[in-house]
């Protein structure tokens, strides 16, 4: 019996250790993902949403074919949030820390070649809330395709 009594004190107390590790959903910054393309799928962005301290954050990922190098730069885009009154409000773009150049080159396909290069940003919306964020807005400022008004990813 005494035996048993330990053993269940062991279970209770790896129970509780386990208990204490652990972190309610409502605790952890929730994500949301989404994604936009323009000119016939040439030009693709996603992007994470997420909740960090007082501020809103979003990891963007481009990926765009049959373009120079450098439109894949974070100084050829230009980034705005926008809020549930369809306000926009500007954002500072930036490379990944270490910054990182555009990856990519040369990609065979069974139609032929073409260049294809993709790179991630990173940026947050200061002392934004999760909600109020209704989508980013991510415009090139050179392309050498036709497009509208830029890439439009919409969580709402």
């Amino acid at each position: 019996m005494e035996g048993s009594m330990k053993s269940l004190s062991l279970i209770c107390l790896f129970s509780m250790i386990g208990c204490s590790n652990y972190r309610h959903p409502s605790s952890l910054g929730t994500t949301k993902y989404a994604e936009d393309s323009i000119a016939a799928g040439s030009v693709k962005a996603g992007a994470v949403k997420s909740a960090e301290s007082q501020d809103v954050c979003f990891d963007i990922n481009i990926v765009m074919k049959n373009v120079d190098q450098n439109l894949a730069s974070p100084s050829n885009w230009t980034i705005a949030w926008v809020d549930r009154q369809n306000q926009y409000h500007l954002l500072n773009l930036n490379q990944r820390d270490p910054a990182s150049v555009p990856k990519g080159g040369r990609q065979a396909a069974q139609y032929g070649e073409y260049q294809e290069w993709s790179n991630t940003f990173h940026t947050c919306a200061s002392k934004a809330l999760m909600h109020d964020v209704k989508s980013l807005v991510l415009t090139p400022k050179t392309l050498p395709y036709q497009f509208g008004d830029g890439l439009h990813l919409n969580w709402q």
